[in-house]
Parts: structure tokens; sequence; C-alpha cells
């Protein structure tokens, strides 16, 4: 039997995955799948929400288990301008896919490519950006810049 884990959510981000419930381009399998996490979901206020919790503004590493690849993700709103190639939008289907999970989750999604199987190996919030700049910054922590560029 697999294990489940409970979505942990914000009022915005139920409201998020439900407009995206009722989007007729979601594949059956993931319907189903987004229907029971939502039925179960966790919701939360902003400020009660743990910073290892992927929502909007996260910095998430991320593995896909099938094709063992290692993505680095910083997942933003629709209006805002990514500043890098690793972010993408709300709209994406792995930040659907990932909205909720906490690190150390598996979950699985419908891909355009089929259903992959994800692990969040980190999760970090905006809040603790200091921590994730790059060279130049005398109070970034060591080796942190393995995670995120």
């Amino acid at each position: 039997m697999r294990k489940h884990f409970q979505l942990t959510l914000t009022i915005e981000d139920f409201k998020l995955l439900m407009k995206y419930y009722f989007t007729k381009g979601l594949s059956v399998f993931n319907k189903r799948k987004l229907f029971v996490e939502l039925n179960d979901a966790h919701i939360v206020s902003e400020g009660l929400m743990p910073l290892n919790i992927a929502r909007q503004g996260s910095k998430v590493l991320v593995r896909n288990i099938g094709k063992n690849q290692i993505y680095r993700v910083h997942m933003i709103l629709q209006n805002s301008v990514p500043e890098r190639s690793n972010s993408i939008l709300m709209s994406d289907p792995l930040s659907i896919a990932l909205l909720g999970y906490a690190d150390g989750h598996r979950t699985e999604w419908e891909m355009p490519d089929g259903i992959q199987q994800f692990e969040l190996v980190s999760v970090r919030r905006d809040m603790e950006e200091p921590a994730f700049e790059m060279a130049g910054n005398p109070d970034r922590y060591e080796g942190e810049e393995a995670l995120f560029v």
C-alpha cells in the first residue's frame, strides 16, 4: 500500500488548484488525483504555512524518479516576469503537481510525455533568499549554491 501525503494549502492555493480542476485540458488521471487531494487537503492561514511546502514563490529541487533527472525550479505567478530560466509559472503542469507538498514527499502527475513520479528533494521560500544568492554575497550559507543557481 502506498503512503498517502496530505496537501497543505492556503485558501488562495486551494482556489488556484480548484481553478485548474475545472480546466478542460486536465487529463482524467490528473483530475481524479486532484479531486482526492483537494478533498483531503489541510487548509492553513498564510502565517501558519510551513516554509517547506511548495507554493507560489517556492524554490524547489525536484527529482523525476523515472527519468532519474533533477530540476531546480522557482514557482512564480503568471503576472511575474521570469528572471531566470528555471522559473516556471504556477499554471505549468509541474507547478500544479508540486503545489502543497513538502520536501521529502513523492507524487505522480500526468505530463505531456506520460505519468511521471516526482520527489521533492528540497523546498525553500523567497523569504530565505539571502541564503541562495550567488557569488558576491559573503553571508550566504556554504553548500547552498549546489542546490539553487
